[in-house]
């Protein structure tokens, strides 16, 4: 049996990869979801739904404009 490689030190790609090829692997998967993602959106769960709604339709909004330049 080979030792399980360090998921720490992988990239989030590696670790996809990982985890899809050995889905039931628990220590692999824990890491794969705790792992900070750099473009997400994060929203506060004590704002009600309708601001988090409003607040990513300004987010969308945002980006849309941005990437027209």
């Amino acid at each position: 049996m080979s030792p399980k490689p360090n998921f720490k030190e992988m990239s989030l790609q590696e670790l996809k990869k990982y985890v899809l090829s050995h889905r039931d692997d628990q220590e692999a998967w824990q890491e794969f979801t705790h792992r900070e993602r750099p473009n997400a959106v994060y929203f506060d769960t004590d704002i009600p739904l309708a601001k988090q709604k409003q607040k990513l339709q300004e987010l969308i909004e945002s980006d849309r404009l941005r990437r027209l330049g």
